[in-house]
């Protein structure tokens, strides 16, 4: 099932690669994947206007889905792509100009939620576990959690269910019997009564799950904007880091929820845990090739530094730019 999914991901890339516009305008595009916590810093960077302080126009658009965020910035659609590392990775194995830059959050951001009777990881077998997609980092966080506890993926009847808040009603509708999630819809099961079975952000191995992605070609030809981008990012990170009054307004308003409790809850989940400076855990990017190569020999022999371009992130590094934010 994993290389099925692994050939599908590399396919549809393509071939939405393939229908977008590949010519790109004025103003420059970037993507967030959903309204989870971890993938808030170019919401900070856009609504505090960050973005504009380092001379940068940037629309933010919502691209659901590693395989379709990835699609957009290879047909020229976006500049600059965020979302877990399965999607860069399938597309540059296949031979995409694709070049991983920084990671904002170099953990898994889930937990593995179940309906209050399942006590034990060895409770699951046989129950139907739900997850985003095949190939994405929903995926891969259930299949190593698997292997942590020493179960199979045939242990378990896997359902591809959509969206948080689609899995999370499954789960309370009696449907499916675990899920995977992060906060806010998390918080949410949690005071419905439904168990956290595991933290994966608490799992042995490394995951880059929120990276900045470009095309190869435009860093070449555009490696001041993209330094700026990356200045933007960064400090966007800082805030979330730091200020906790002005992120929490931010993410009530992107997430669209009104109790102040559970977005309270939220921020405290996520802020910790993001990477600041948002250097790419190369552990992790490494970890993620392996565990793939285990069924797609395409993934055998690569290294993480292949398809992870450091070189703007040692710059801003020597030129002081994160100690002058406070790190």
């Amino acid at each position: 099932m994993v290389m099925r999914a692994l050939r599908f991901l590399g396919f549809l890339i393509l071939l939405l690669g393939m229908l977008v516009d590949a010519q790109a305008g004025d103003k420059l595009v970037a993507d967030y994947g959903g309204h989870a916590g971890f993938q808030s810093a170019v919401w900070v960077a856009k609504d505090l206007k960050i973005f504009d302080k380092y001379g940068l126009d940037v629309e933010v658009i919502m691209i659901t889905g590693s395989a379709r965020s990835v699609a957009a910035l290879i047909g020229g659609s976006t500049q600059f792509a965020t979302g877990s590392a399965t999607g860069p990775l399938a597309a540059a194995i296949k031979g995409s100009d694709i070049r991983i830059l920084a990671a904002s959050y170099n953990k898994f951001p889930y937990a593995f939620v179940v309906k209050p009777d399942i006590r034990t990881p060895k409770d699951l077998r046989g129950k139907k576990v739900n997850i985003l997609n095949y190939g994405g980092s929903n995926d891969l966080a259930l299949q190593l959690a698997l292997k942590e506890w020493n179960m199979k993926l045939s242990d378990v009847q896997v359902i591809v269910g959509g969206d948080a808040p689609t899995r999370l009603g499954s789960l309370m509708a009696g449907r499916t019997d675990a899920t995977i999630l992060s906060p806010p819809h998390l918080t949410i099961a949690v005071k419905a009564g439904y168990r956290v079975l595991a933290d994966m952000g608490d799992m042995s191995a490394n995951f880059p799950q929120s990276t900045l992605n470009v095309k190869g070609s435009f860093l070449k030809d555009n490696r001041d904007v993209v330094k700026r981008f990356l200045r933007a990012y960064s400090e966007a990170i800082h805030v979330i880091k730091t200020q906790r009054d002005k992120t929490l307004t931010i993410f009530a308003k992107r997430m669209r929820i009104d109790d102040p409790e559970t977005v309270r809850s939220t921020y405290e989940y996520f802020a910790p845990r993001f990477s600041f400076p948002p250097r790419v855990d190369m552990a992790g990017v490494q970890d993620t090739l392996n565990f793939y190569a285990e069924q797609n020999p395409d993934f055998k022999n690569h290294r993480a530094e292949e398809f992870v371009d450091s070189s703007l992130m040692d710059e801003l590094q020597k030129e002081g730019f994160f100690k002058k934010l406070g790190s």
